[in-house]
């Protein structure tokens, strides 16, 4: 049990950090432009923040798919084990990449438009509009486990006597 625990969660761990990372690196956050009022963002920039959203969505959907195949195949002591375990390290797998992402993609947007000329662009932070895009790191998880488990019943009868072959 303590080894499936340690699997788990240390896939799902490194899959945080590394989806992490790479939002970082392929998520556009958006940019503000200096005024002499201050600073506003505009209809597309707004939308390059939900974009940000759905980047990390995808990514989480494609992490908890790969983390829910791999684990639920080579975990196969205890497959209830292994899914309840899996839905909750999924969940903490996407606050770990969420967190990871904001903290490398954090700019201190205040001082950055304070320091900056007007009609300059000023970087926001990389973030999301809801935690609940997190939420696809479980789902993604969900569907594969339980896709697998299903579809890799066992299919032979316990007792002979139950498999009964009629011939014309």
């Amino acid at each position: 049990m303590l080894r499936d625990l340690a699997w788990v969660v240390g896939t799902l761990l490194v899959l945080g950090v590394v989806a992490g990372l790479v939002w970082w690196r392929v998520a556009d956050p958006p940019y503000y432009v200096r005024t002499s009022q201050g600073a506003v963002m505009d209809q597309a920039q707004l939308a390059r923040r939900v974009h940000a959203d759905g980047t990390f969505m995808v990514l989480g959907a494609v992490a908890g798919l790969l983390a829910g195949l791999g684990l639920t195949r080579t975990r196969r002591e205890e497959p209830l084990l292994t899914l309840l375990l899996g839905v909750v390290a999924a969940v903490g797998a996407g606050f770990v990449a969420l967190w990871l992402g904001r903290t490398l993609g954090h700019v201190d947007v205040r001082s950055a438009v304070r320091a900056a000329k007007v009609g300059a662009h000023v970087t926001d932070t990389l973030g999301v509009i809801t935690p609940a895009v997190v939420l696809m790191w479980p789902i993604g998880y969900l569907i594969a486990a339980v896709g697998l488990l299903w579809g890799t019943s066992d299919k032979t009868p316990t007792d002979p006597a139950a498999s009964v072959t009629l011939s014309p």
